[in-house]
């Protein structure tokens, strides 16, 4: 069975981050840049149509979010080094994670011209997405959008992963996407109490109470890789599940969360004690954190590693704020960021470690300042992405050339 190697990465987040150098920096800045903003300025969503074949008059009325996917599956595609002329006809299949698009609840239909009316259907339907981008680049791979809250992100990959090991497609362009532009989609997020009354997120330390949202695409090209592959790559293992019934809808299970991260090291091939860093879900809520801390120190069997080697663990959105159907993918990229460097970016919480864990007696450690990765040539990485909705996915990236 084919690995699937990551080939290029786009993303956009606000402050003009659009490319890797400028990722890492934020990434590796101090503390105070933890502050940065969290949307996008206006100005940053006015992305040129016509070099995707868009009338202006269309895209007046498009949902931004389809603009900013096609620009950044445009970088991804570059970064993978593949012009457009290549991709033509290709079996290249398109995965979008997104979740909604709130871009219509500010359109007054009253406003709109008749003859622009379908411009409005169109471009805010968000099974769309995905099409605009295969008809942008004449791409003959599947192509959908995929939904399951939080998670969207990384199950789009896993899907893909698995049409490249089936040998149904050649490459795929996996992309997603979160903005929240209209006031209903903010009051509806504050209404379900998971958002820190403060606007910080401090994951996994004594002051969690919630995350705060915010706005970003990212994307990643993948192709299959011999499985003796040598190289500097990275590789990427997925595997998925579903809580099931726990004690509500969107109460997360314990039991599913340890199951899932098992089921990707058996996948990826990769002995737990291999794994030295987990990018983690960590959304900073009282239920949620202990009981992920909880499942990754069993299913990685924390215990039995020796006291000087504990796993690491941290999370992105204190400095990123939750870009829900994008924060899978957004951790993915500090994760390659992570093999690349060979340095682990600090949590910027704020508090102390969560009293609610057992931090020395399950042998983690939740990692707040820059720390290397310990044996960076051969360390494998975890990533982690639970859904509002249930749906769990894992993530296992590990150098090409380590068995």
């Amino acid at each position: 069975m084919p690995l699937v190697e990551i080939a290029g990465e786009g993303l956009a987040l606000p402050g003009k981050v659009r490319s890797r150098e400028e990722f890492e920096s934020l990434l590796y800045g101090p503390p105070g840049h933890a502050r940065n903003e969290l949307a996008f300025a206006d100005e940053e969503l006015l992305i040129d149509p016509l070099q995707f074949a868009i009338s202006p008059r269309h895209a007046r009325y498009i949902d931004p979010q389809q603009l900013l996917l096609l620009d950044v599956a445009l970088a991804a595609f570059a970064d993978a080094g593949l012009a457009p002329e290549e991709l033509k006809g290709s079996r290249t299949g398109v995965y979008v994670g997104m979740t909604e698009s709130d871009h219509l609840f500010g359109v007054d239909l009253a406003e709109v011209p008749a003859a622009n009316l379908s411009s409005v259907g169109v471009g805010n339907n968000r099974g769309m997405a995905a099409g605009r981008i295969s008809y942008a680049f004449d791409l003959r791979g599947p192509s959908m959008q995929v939904d399951s809250t939080c998670s969207s992100g990384l199950l789009a990959l896993h899907l893909a992963s698995a049409a490249i090991r089936d040998g149904e497609i050649d490459r795929a362009l996996v992309v997603a996407s979160h903005l929240v532009r209209s006031e209903q989609g903010r009051v509806l997020r504050e209404a379900t109490g998971a958002i820190d009354p403060g606007a910080r997120c401090n994951a996994f330390t004594d002051r969690a109470s919630g995350f705060v949202v915010g706005e970003g695409v990212v994307a990643f090209v993948l192709k299959a890789a011999p499985e003796r592959a040598d190289g500097p790559g990275v590789r990427v293992a997925t595997a998925v599940n579903q809580d099931g019934r726990t004690a509500g809808v969107t109460v997360p299970n314990r039991a599913a969360q340890e199951d899932v991260v098992v089921r990707a090291l058996r996948r990826a091939g990769v002995d737990p004690d291999r794994v030295a860093y987990v990018e983690a879900h960590g959304t900073g809520t009282r239920l949620g954190d202990p009981l992920e801390v909880s499942a990754l120190t069993a299913a990685y069997r924390t215990r039995s590693r020796g006291e000087g080697r504990p796993l690491l663990i941290g999370s992105n959105k204190p400095r990123f704020g939750h870009l829900e159907a994008s924060s899978g993918l957004l951790s993915l990229l500090v994760a390659t960021t992570v093999r690349r460097t060979g340095i682990i970016p600090g949590t910027r919480s704020e508090g102390t470690p969560n009293p609610r864990v057992d931090w020395s007696g399950d042998n983690v450690r939740l990692v707040l300042d820059d720390t290397p990765l310990p044996e960076h040539e051969t360390s494998a990485l975890g990533v982690s992405a639970f859904g509002m909705s249930g749906t769990n996915v894992h993530a296992i990236v590990a150098p090409v050339r380590a068995k």
